[in-house]
């Protein structure tokens, strides 16, 4: 019997020795080489007409309201006041969301705060360190999210901005420079940062998560885009680097364990940023690279990623197992709603806020037009896509603070 015991709690010892050091796959992204004139739509007059057309959702006008208060263009071209607490994340997060849809009818508006903070004597969008004062670094999440975003947007937009060459150059040297000084620090006082070859490293107190989530995310998507429109190599495959970090924590059935670990607001935080996988499946389409098709670290594709958070937005609790961590979620903590109902969470703040549930499959069509239709079909075709075109949920979270452009937007100047 002692035999017996010895060789279970060595097979024990052993399957989580081999489960901490899981061999992750090569990042076969850094494959991938800038080309000539690559073009994120096709057709570009078509994207331009349905992103000016797009009317301005219920949780913008009330940023519209507020911005003669909070002055959103001056604010962040100025970065003043600066972002440090709460309140005035808040602030920013709202005015920055405001702008990315803004810039959508006006693109001069992002490429005047780009001019103003590359023309600076001294550079504004520098996070301040993290000390025990600070608490959580509020600096430290705006800052870097925004200069990712914005760098996504003028990847897009960039010949209908107007600089003079010099001033062109100017924004290109700057945004270049500051997305390769990004270097994903740790944002709090004690925190250490992700290791990828430790999937279960998310759970700890003591990790740093937006070392290796969403803040590098949105850097990493801006440093693909932008390495693409400037050929820049080096600029490209730290985007490469970069996403794969953030890709390492998504386990074997395509589940991100990040976000799903996240409390109450588990489908939140994994609905949301799919929304990157049809934006990336755009941007690759010029190089001949098909991204719904790729391989993440850990062995599922991008394809399995985006089935399951169809089926999570079905099934909240197909994320309990994880949820349940409460990683980051000291005041939504996921007994909140683990025992409702699917139907009774959906009458919860939780639901309300991430997604138009009342509208069945259409947000999701919307934004993953090309992955519903190519892997989804029988879902795709419940709907016109006319109707598609001109749906529009209350809360329009194609474009938000968290994202520089639109995933439907794309598609459709390149269908």
């Amino acid at each position: 019997m002692r035999i017996i015991l010895i060789i279970v709690i060595s097979l024990i010892s052993f399957c989580n020795f081999a489960f901490s050091k899981e061999k992750l796959l090569p990042n076969t992204l850094l494959e991938i080489k800038v080309i000539e004139n690559w073009k994120p739509v096709k057709n570009f007059q078509k994207f331009k007409e349905y992103s000016r057309k797009r009317p301005m959702p219920e949780n913008k006008r009330f940023i519209e309201r507020n911005d003669k208060e909070w002055k959103c263009f001056d604010r962040i071209k100025n970065v003043n006041p600066y972002p440090k607490d709460d309140n005035s994340h808040m602030i920013w997060f709202s005015c920055q969301n405001y702008l990315h849809f803004m810039g959508n009818k006006n693109p001069q508006i992002i490429g005047d705060i780009l001019l103003h903070w590359a023309s600076a004597k001294k550079d504004p969008m520098i996070e301040k360190k993290t000390t025990k004062s600070i608490g959580y670094n509020v600096s430290g999440y705006d800052i870097p999210s925004t200069i990712g975003t914005f760098a996504q947007f003028y990847a897009v937009w960039y010949n209908e901005i107007n600089f003079t060459e010099q001033e062109r150059q100017l924004v290109n040297k700057y945004l270049v420079q500051k997305l390769l000084d990004q270097k994903f620090k740790v944002l709090n006082h004690g925190k250490r940062k992700c290791n990828i070859k430790k999937l279960k490293s998310i759970y700890s107190k003591n990790t740093g998560t937006n070392n290796c989530g969403n803040i590098r995310m949105k850097v990493a998507v801006g440093e693909i885009m932008l390495g693409f429109r400037l050929k820049n190599q080096e600029l490209l495959d730290k985007g490469h680097k970069d996403i794969y970090v953030v890709q390492a924590f998504i386990n074997k059935d395509g589940i991100n364990i990040n976000h799903a670990s996240r409390g109450a607001n588990t489908v939140n935080y994994s609905w949301e940023y799919t929304g990157y996988s049809s934006i990336l499946a755009e941007v690759y389409r010029p190089v001949g690279y098909d991204y719904f098709e790729h391989t993440f670290p850990r062995g599922a594709k991008v394809k399995d990623y985006i089935k399951f958070n169809y089926k999570l937005l079905k099934d909240f609790k197909l994320t309990a197992e994880w949820a349940k961590r409460n990683v980051g979620s000291q005041f939504n903590k996921y007994k909140n709603i683990s025992k409702l109902t699917q139907a009774e969470y959906l009458q919860t703040e939780y639901a309300e806020n991430v997604y138009s549930f009342e509208h069945g499959d259409k947000e999701f069509i919307k934004a993953h037009p090309r992955f519903t239709k190519k892997y989804m079909p029988e879902v795709y075709s419940s709907v016109s896509e006319e109707e598609i075109k001109n749906f529009y949920n209350h809360r329009e979270g194609l474009i938000s603070a968290n994202k520089g452009v639109s995933s439907y937007g794309l598609y459709y100047g390149n269908n």
